[in-house]
């Protein structure tokens, strides 16, 4: 009797370990020292985690909910990303115990075991023997494309999906006020766990609810007459749930209806190719035999779709078990099997993309609310396999049952097992050392602390981009400073500063004018022979401990000075009445200000006409304006062909050159040096 009771408890703890140690062996074997998986958006979704408890915990954090301190002073930054708020309170339990660093790697373990729970409790639910069971629950949960998105982590959080999903199909099944608002909070739940997650649930649930209603005539009777009965009940439930989901989503649409939408063409090489659900991890059982279908993929790492030919295999078997041997199943269980089936054919139908580029999926990206912001439709099969593996294993599960001869269902399950393991085994998975990001963090943090209010971290050439960002932010974060650096899905309208660093005077003019405080400009080299305003303005400058990092203290604001130089070659002295001219010009700025091409209050080249009494001339198209070609930063210049419109009366003139900050103020006004040339305006005869 107590190896009975033994037996599946061992057979649970001995299929989550294996799951976690195949899934985080370069965690686990470096004793905690590498981090899964890089310094990009595994570091961005730790941050967001961090971000939270900060707002739990420090009453002093400058945060808020959904405008974390980067991309400083932007607002609702969080919106460009997933906010992981629905798996954060794990992290935040583990973060009163342990370090940063160790909580979130301990969070990604706990989502994934959290995964195959879940799992397995729907299995179990369903009645399912226990060998059935955790196979289902390890390919859930272990799963190689799983695997594969251990850099993105805000997949891995999915275990509010089988439990959905359980209280979904109780609700259709036997409709009542508790399944329907479980169903709801469980679904909201997963979209607070992860956007992607959580909208390829409530879609793949949308299609579920067709199909089932085509096959079963009397769900529509029974959900109208439940309605019926329960109408305040299920308007209050419904409604509840839909502010909820408001709440959440606001700051997102509003978002998008900011930045600018995503183009079915960056969608487009996203989505699956048939041969996309035949490419297996790298480094794994099959990888050697299946990369080949790898070689015609863009991001090919998000295309990593295989999960085993056991799988295939056990799908094959359902069709088959539906087909002729529909008797070995109970109805209930053959319905469930037929519609998980249906739901994940319709997936793999609508997202599957065609060598000749046509697919249905167009028409969802175009009809479907949030399509439009579901970039990497890859990552529908975190939703295709939950149902193809519930109908496998129900049907695997059938199958056991019927056969006779304890013998042969061991034999048969053991090489189940043995086969389910082996083709999930991933040799190599990518991994980086926490030491190397946390030492540099900790030497940004130190020069933050010292005398900052606001930060902006110059780029390392030397690395990727988005590991400088990423390390000014986690500094920021660390050291409670507003940082102007900022990585994330996507970057802030007119923000210039992404891939290439900010020089002082664009980083003044993306603060705004109306900053105040200390603002510290840290680079990994010196900047005053560079850089004009750090070497008129800084009032201090701090080295770090390591000698690495220098920082320079401006005091904001700074008052501004409109200056210009303007240089004219063969301008003609003598023009006609009514004439648009181009006459090249060459424009310096040596203004204390960034002369911005976009934004609010944009720079342009304009002029002004003066009559011989210096009285200023007013007609049709007069001050037209040139654009500059691009931003001019303090001490640059640029060589441009100055749009100008002569007057309409014949006479004698003064030509005035200047520049204009739009709904500022005309640089001649402020007492700015101006190029002045007398011209004569005749009549067109």
């Amino acid at each position: 009797m107590k190896i009975k009771k033994i037996y599946p408890a061992a057979l649970y703890i001995f299929f989550c370990f294996f799951g976690v140690l195949n899934a985080f062996k370069p965690t686990i074997l470096s004793g905690f020292s590498s981090m899964q998986a890089d310094a990009g958006d595994t570091r961005l979704n730790h941050y967001f985690l961090e971000h939270s408890f900060q707002l739990l915990t420090n009453r002093n954090y400058v945060g808020e909910l959904f405008s974390p301190a980067f991309f400083y002073p932007y607002k609702n930054v969080l919106t460009f990303s997933d906010n992981l708020f629905g798996s954060a309170p794990i992290y935040w339990a583990l973060r009163a115990l342990f370090d940063p660093d160790l909580s979130y790697q301990l969070w990604m373990i706990l989502v994934c075991i959290l995964c195959f729970i879940s799992f397995a409790i729907l299995m179990r639910h369903y009645r399912t023997s226990h060998v059935p069971t955790v196979i289902g629950a390890f390919l859930f949960a272990f799963g190689m494309p799983r695997l594969v998105q251990i850099l993105h982590q805000q997949l891995l959080p999915q275990f509010f999906t089988p439990l959905a999903f359980l209280f979904v199909w109780n609700f259709i099944k036997s409709p009542n006020n508790k399944q329907l608002a479980l169903s709801l909070i469980l679904i909201y739940l997963q979209v607070l766990s992860g956007i992607y997650l959580g909208w390829f649930l409530i879609f793949s649930l949308m299609i579920l609810i067709v199909i089932v209603s085509i096959l079963d005539r009397n769900t529509f009777y029974r959900l109208t007459t439940y309605f019926k009965h329960n109408y305040k009940a299920v308007i209050t439930i419904t409604l509840t749930w839909a502010l909820l989901m408001y709440g959440l989503l606001r700051p997102y649409i509003n978002a998008k209806e900011i930045l600018a939408y995503r183009s079915y063409a960056e969608v487009d090489y996203m989505l699956p190719r048939l041969s996309s659900w035949f490419l297996p991890a790298p480094d794994s059982l099959w990888w050697s035999s299946l990369s080949v279908f790898s070689k015609d993929l863009q991001m090919t790492q998000e295309h990593h779709l295989f999960l085993g030919f056991l799988v295939i295999l056990l799908i094959g078997l359902s069709v088959y078990m539906l087909l002729f041997r529909q008797s070995v199943l109970t109805s209930e269980r053959s319905f469930l099997i037929k519609v998980c089936l249906l739901v994940a054919f319709t997936l793999f139908i609508l997202c599957i993309r065609l060598p000749n580029g046509w697919s249905l999926w167009r028409i969802i990206y175009s009809v479907i609310p949030g399509a439009s912001a579901i970039r990497a439709v890859t990552r529908i099969w975190t939703i295709v396999y939950f149902y193809l593996i519930v109908a496998a294993i129900l049907c695997l599960d059938s199958l056991i049952r019927t056969m006779l001869g304890k013998q042969v269902r061991m034999s048969i399950l053991s090489l189940l097992c043995l086969g389910c393991l082996l083709e999930q085994i991933v040799i190599n998975l990518p991994s980086s050392e926490k030491l190397l990001f946390t030492k540099e963090v900790l030497q940004i943090q130190e020069l933050m602390q010292s005398d900052c209010n606001l930060a902006y971290v110059t780029l390392n050439p030397e690395k990727p981009y988005w590991v400088s960002h990423l390390s000014a932010m986690w500094a920021g974060i660390k050291a409670n400073v507003p940082v102007v650096n900022g990585y994330s899905g996507n970057s802030p309208p007119n923000y210039s500063g992404v891939s290439k660093s900010m020089n002082t005077a664009q980083v003044i003019n993306w603060l705004g004018e109306d900053s105040r405080g200390k603002l510290c400009i840290i680079s990994q080299q010196s900047l005053k022979e560079k850089d004009k305003l750090i070497k008129m303005y800084s009032v201090k400058e701090d080295i770090n401990s390591s000698q690495n990092l220098i920082s320079y203290e401006i005091q904001l604001p700074i008052q501004k000075v409109f200056s210009q130089k303007i240089e004219a070659y063969a301008v003609p002295k003598t023009l006609s009445k009514d004439e648009l001219l181009k006459i090249p010009l060459i424009i310096t700025n040596t203004s204390n200000f960034l002369w911005s091409t976009i934004g609010k209050h944009p720079t342009n080249f304009s002029y002004r006409w003066l009559d011989p009494t210096g009285k200023l001339v007013m007609f049709d198209e007069d001050g037209k304006r040139t654009a500059l070609p691009f931003d001019l930063s303090p001490g640059e210049s640029v060589v441009i062909n100055a749009l100008i419109k002569t007057p309409t009366n014949p006479g004698k003139y003064s030509l005035v050159l200047t520049m204009v900050q739009e709904s500022v103020a005309w640089f001649i006004d402020k007492e700015a040096k101006s190029l002045q040339i007398d011209v004569t305006i005749t009549s067109n005869s």
